[in-house]
């Protein structure tokens, strides 16, 4: 796969060719074969036509169009069915219209309302047409501009990605994604964004089919980019736009510099904010203390973010008195996708997790996904169901590598494709569950491990701990102690939610993702948050009794 940046110039730009003289439509495909295209021709007339080429076009996922304008009659002097079918095709390939119109004043009129489509003219000189052809394919093939890419290694896994592989052989969409993204770049050299001077076991967190990473233009400073599916990043736009950009508090947010949809991959580009040292909250937590920690935690929460904690909708009284009971769990899927539990949890519950369930066995734990299932997502007694359910603008996917920190400690985030409206909370808990589950790094002490456990969940309300609970023999247990108990402060203080068995179910739900995902990764994987996940049921089912059981054995 790594082909479409080594062997970049001997790529063809497949273009589509909307021409109703089949003659004409037989003279065009010569010479854009002989001026390295490769042309795809739409067959028919009238209507027909135009269906067959949108056809042809998302088929053969086409990054030009040559359309004629007059597609229905020649001697029609206001035919312009071929500029009504490059508007329609627009977002998806970059059209340019061919015209033997002798009408100039018709056609600069034209040009007036459709800047941004090209014309060229059927009278021009070979030399021209080809000239123009380029100067167009050069603003969106990377092909055309000969564009240089440098350090691909750091996109091979995300080139070995399902995605990718079911893109297939046209997979260069990636490059013309990127040649879109920065238009005028002669070369483009990409870095990771979690760079570490020392190796860790604290790995990426898992991005099946999107990558987000640094990439320099030419001698420019660098922009942070995300590439994924184009339905992906058509819904990070909207929402960027719809609740980031100019909404978020303070100088350091990361602003959308450009965006690129093509038909099955897109990209954005956002600014890199950023002063000396900057690396992903992931690596920032592995290196630093916890004062500093929480110092980015607080700038985060209550000055970033705060307002939309603070924001609710305003209700009369009796409004408030008739609000019926809400399901968590349908929160969280409005969230993640309706898709989530049916696909990705339901596939893990196929897989054989004898190794977790031994475990859980141990302990006498209910199976998660059993419980999951029996008491929340297959029932009408949906028990995450709870009222007053507390909404806010939350980012939606606030794990340790969507938060940046530089070496001031100015911190912002990224990766806005699942931001709106959710569980005031989740932000809260999706960190911590990345605490627990990634960060948290597996070489731990199991019996501080456990009783760590047992201190975050046997809560009744939300707040911090106590000091001496958050004391472990195990400094990796202790420091996320410690940060998970300030991440609980910084929860009451922003929602004002006092309810630990509401964090819990978010807490569950999170786990249980968590595990879905790096599933595919290796079962192995899943089984820590599987085990946490049970350990979370157990809690619920016996909220109003005491907790942890006397009879455990947590050495």
């Amino acid at each position: 796969m790594n082909d479409i940046f080594t062997n970049i110039n001997s790529i063809k730009p497949r273009l589509l060719l909307v021409e109703n003289d089949p003659i004409a439509r037989v003279s065009y495909q010569a010479l854009l074969l002989e001026w390295g295209y490769e042309p795809v021709l739409a067959m028919g007339l009238g209507s027909a036509l135009q269906k067959n080429a949108k056809e042809l076009a998302a088929q053969k996922r086409c990054t030009l169009a040559l359309i004629d304008l007059r597609l229905v009659d020649d001697d029609d002097e206001q035919d312009t069915t071929g500029l009504a079918l490059a508007e329609e095709m627009k977002p998806n390939l970059h059209p340019i219209i061919l015209s033997g119109h002798e009408d100039r004043r018709f056609l600069k009129d034209m040009l007036r309302y459709h800047k941004d489509i090209p014309f060229v003219g059927k009278q021009d000189r070979r030399e021209e047409l080809q000239r123009i052809l380029n100067q167009e394919a050069a603003k969106v093939s990377a092909a055309k501009r000969s564009l240089v890419f440098e350090q691909t290694d750091v996109l091979s896994e995300f080139l070995e990605s399902d995605f990718v592989k079911e893109v297939g052989e046209f997979s260069d969409q990636i490059v013309d994604v990127l040649a879109q993204l920065f238009p005028t770049a002669s070369m483009l050299r990409f870095e990771k964004l979690s760079l570490s001077k020392e190796s860790s076991e604290v790995s990426s967190a898992i991005r099946p089919n999107s990558i987000v990473l640094k990439v320099h233009e030419d001698s420019l400073e660098p922009c942070i980019v995300k590439l994924a599916r184009a339905g992906k990043i058509q819904q990070e736009v909207k929402r960027y736009y719809q609740f980031i950009s100019r909404k978020l508090t303070g100088n350091f947010n990361a602003q959308l510099i450009e965006h690129a949809i093509l038909w099955d991959v897109g990209g954005a580009a956002y600014s890199f904010v950023s002063g000396q040292g900057t690396r992903t909250f992931t690596n920032f937590y592995k290196e630093r203390s916890i004062d500093d920690i929480k110092e980015v935690l607080r700038s985060f929460f209550c000055d970033i973010w705060s307002k939309y904690y603070s924001v609710s909708k305003p209700k009369d009284e009796e409004e408030e008195k008739e609000e019926p009971t809400k399901s968590l769990f349908d929160l969280y899927l409005q969230t993640w996708g309706q898709d989530w539990y049916e696909k990705w949890v339901k596939e893990l519950f196929s897989k054989d997790l004898r190794r977790a369930e031994s475990v859980l066995n141990a302990y006498h734990l209910p199976h998660p996904l059993e419980w999951l299932r029996n008491k929340v997502a297959e029932t009408l007694l949906d028990a995450s169901k709870t009222t007053p359910l507390r909404v806010a603008v939350t980012h939606g996917d606030l794990h340790g590598d969507n938060l940046l920190v530089d070496d001031r400690k100015n911190v912002w985030v990224i990766d806005f494709e699942r931001c709106g409206e959710g569980h005031a909370l989740q932000d809260f808990i999706e960190l911590e569950a990345d605490i627990l589950n990634r960060l948290l790094g597996n070489n731990v002490n199991p019996p501080a491990y456990f009783k760590m456990c047992m201190t975050i969940f046997k809560q009744g309300k939300i707040q911090e701990f106590h000091e001496s609970e958050t004391i472990s023999s195990d400094a990796n247990v202790e420091k996320a102690l410690k940060t998970i108990s300030f991440l609980r402060g910084l929860a009451l203080q922003c929602t004002g939610i006092t309810d630990a068995r509401e964090y819990l179910f978010g807490l569950l739900f999170n786990t249980i993702f968590q595990a879905a995902l790096v599933c595919k990764e290796g079962l192995q994987k899943s089984e820590r948050p599987l085990l946490l996940a049970g350990f979370i049921c157990h809690r619920l089912d016996q909220w109003d009794q005491p907790w942890p059981p006397e009879n455990w054995n947590l050495s």
